[in-house]
């Protein structure tokens, strides 16, 4: 499992004030772009930078590994959508992996795909990606990953969703999967299916205030909406036992506090919701008391609006 480092940008802005300064090895620039690959940071430029720099000085040295490299340094140009150096080091990748024209690299066809993309051909991309999908389903999830973002970006949500579907029942455990797939369904306003893509996550990650948070934003606001909600008879209630649920996780979830309260303005009057109301809306005034002036004012128009 790769540890996240703690302040990845102030410790990316020390290694190139290192290699800046003259001092950088070839170990210094191929760990620099592992460290931005494993902190998940976006600065293609100084991946492009440091990856040619390896590539041009230090290929022999790098063995077996100047592959990976030069996929690395390709991906990272087309994203700064340098095409012409994304171009060369596409030609010489396929000149080692490329076998025959009858039996294509899967490693060429993906890097293939995200060239097209990179020129806004992505029915040809999604093509590339489906079929190397067909062949060798089970080994990556980047390829139906990619097919997703295609079709979200088309605006082809049904296709999107099928392809999430796909993937998400051969890797079940991908928390970000489900709630993208949670937010598609929310769009459509098929909030039943939403239902379970958020129950998903809850159980994957019980201990995160996040999910059951956003599973009663949902419920809300399908709700208000009056959308389809699946045969549910008072979505607003389950909402309210969600946003409690959240509050259980991160008591000073101010988020799921608001959540409450309007939920229980939205229910039917009784005792105890009056009380809960009122400590719901304590509980938003003490968070807001110790924030200065312009958090009290925020607080009286949160009040008003929770009250009419």
């Amino acid at each position: 499992t790769i540890t996240p480092t703690a302040d990845p940008v102030g410790e990316l802005c020390d290694r190139l004030k290192s290699l800046e300064a003259g001092s950088g090895s070839k170990d210094d620039k191929q760990s620099l772009l592992k460290f931005l690959k494993d902190n998940q940071l976006r600065r293609p430029e100084i991946a492009v930078k440091y990856g040619l720099e390896l590539i041009n000085s230090h290929a022999s040295a790098l063995g077996d590994d100047v592959w990976d490299v030069m996929e690395t340094v390709l991906l990272n140009a087309l994203d700064a959508g340098d095409r012409e150096t994304a171009r060369e080091l596409y030609e010489r990748l396929n000149s080692k992996f490329q076998t025959s024209a009858d039996a294509p690299s899967l490693r060429m066809k993906k890097l293939e795909g995200h060239i097209l993309e990179a020129k806004g051909q992505f029915d040809s991309a999604a093509a590339i990606y489906a079929k190397v999908i067909h062949k060798n389903d089970n080994s990556n999830p980047h390829h139906y990953r990619r097919v997703v973002c295609i079709h979200k970006a088309m605006g082809n949500t049904e296709e999107a969703i099928k392809y999430l579907n796909k993937y998400l029942k051969i890797f079940p455990a991908d928390v970000d999967g489900w709630l993208e797939l949670a937010e598609f369904y929310v769009s459509i306003e098929r909030i039943d299916y939403a239902k379970f893509c958020f129950e998903e996550c809850i159980l994957l990650h019980p201990e995160d205030y996040r999910y059951p948070l956003l599973y009663a934003d949902a419920l809300y606001t399908s709700a208000r909406q009056k959308v389809k909600r699946g045969g549910m008879k008072n979505p607003i209630d389950v909402a309210r036992t969600y946003y409690i649920q959240s509050l259980e996780l991160n008591p000073s979830n101010t988020r799921a506090l608001l959540g409450l309260a309007m939920c229980l303005r939205a229910m039917k009057k009784s005792t105890q919701n009056q009380k809960l109301i009122e400590w719901a809306e304590k509980e938003i005034a003490r968070v807001y008391s110790g924030e200065g002036e312009e958090a009290r004012k925020m607080l009286k128009y949160v009040l008003n609006a929770l009250r009419q």
